[in-house]
């Protein structure tokens, strides 16, 4: 879709349509979609507000909307005089929009850039807290740890139903290591999370998580669970996240398709 058809954009937009949704979410999944499917290719020149409102029954104000959280999420850039295009990957590695590393930065007014890297990647017998959330019988688990800034770093374990989302097993490691694995999730099965619930609390790590990240064995961290649901009851994947202390302050936002600070 290098161009975007009225049709083709009108069927999108209702594809991603639901009841309770706001409509400038639903075109702002519409165009995620596009774009994480490949029909919108990096580089594409994307139609302006004025053309998105000659073939869709929305406003101009719910189309500017969608467009402005796509830019502060990066997945569009607008060059002056020229319009916006489809973004390439972030540079240096750099995770887009990611959802438990929002780290407030010293202006108030947006995050800290973070940095993933896949470091295991394992198939394992459903066990444990994330096998009473997923109910499979085997899942994919990827730990990863994240910079953040050159401040500290995060470790984090993501866990998924291996036959539900074997993309996670078949995707080369180095391209993991800067995905942001809910827009995986998203291209996969063509919904958008729907809710993820937080269970958080202090707690010391293992001896090897806090090796990796670089603290101290007795080193109290903070520990948030993130069980995360395609719809009210549809558990889709477990995450565990390891924050050793630091002094930033982490934003936590009850939609994490919210561009939070930065919109």
């Amino acid at each position: 879709m290098t161009k975007l058809d009225a049709k083709d954009l009108s069927q999108l937009l209702g594809r991603f349509n639901r009841p309770g949704l706001p409509k400038y979410m639903a075109l702002h999944d519409a165009l995620l979609h596009a774009v994480a499917s490949g029909q919108l290719a990096p580089g594409t020149r994307m139609p302006n507000e004025q053309e998105l409102a000659e073939v869709l029954p929305l406003s101009l104000g719910t189309i500017q909307r969608a467009l402005r959280q796509l830019v502060e999420e990066r997945v569009i850039h607008r060059t002056p005089g020229q319009g916006s295009f489809v973004s390439d990957r972030a540079p240096d590695g750099q995770m887009e929009h990611p959802f438990h590393c929002r780290f407030v930065n010293d202006d108030g007014d947006g995050y800290l850039p973070v940095y993933p890297e896949v470091l295991t990647r394992q198939r394992l017998a459903a066990s444990g807290d994330w096998g009473l959330h997923l109910r499979c019988p085997q899942v994919i688990r990827i730990d990863r740890r994240i910079r953040v800034a050159d401040e500290f770093a995060v470790y984090t374990t993501f866990v998924v139903d291996a036959a539900r989302l074997p993309v996670f097993r078949s995707t080369p490691i180095e391209r993991l290591s800067s995905q942001n694995f809910k827009e995986i999730i998203f291209r996969a099965v063509g919904q958008a999370i729907h809710k993820v619930d937080l269970l958080v609390r202090q707690q010391r790590t293992t001896p090897e998580i806090a090796l990796r990240i670089g603290i101290g064995q007795t080193q109290t961290c903070t520990s948030i669970r993130a069980l995360a649901y395609l719809g009210e009851s549809d558990p889709i994947y477990y995450q565990h996240i390891w924050i050793p202390a630091n002094e930033r302050e982490l934003h936590i936002v009850s939609n994490h398709r919210a561009p939070g600070l930065a919109g």
